[in-house]
């Protein structure tokens, strides 16, 4: 199982929220939005896409990501 590590991107909104979630890979062709497992909506355009963990983990991501 591939996941991505997405947060929003400063200005989108404040530092605060701007938590590392864990995102499922998508299938084919890049989809409008990503839905992170803990249910966060991530629009095309407010992401940053992580290539290791950094800031502050989303603990509902943590939660319910499904073990490997």
């Amino acid at each position: 199982m591939a996941v991505l590590l997405v947060r929003k991107r400063a200005g989108v909104v404040g530092e605060t929220q701007r938590t590392c979630h864990l995102v499922p890979v998508p299938d084919g062709d890049t989809p409008l939005a990503l839905t992170a497992y803990c249910g966060e909506l991530i629009r095309q355009g407010e992401a940053e896409l992580l290539d290791r963990p950094s800031g502050m983990p989303c603990v509902d991501c943590l939660f319910r990501v499904p073990e490997a």
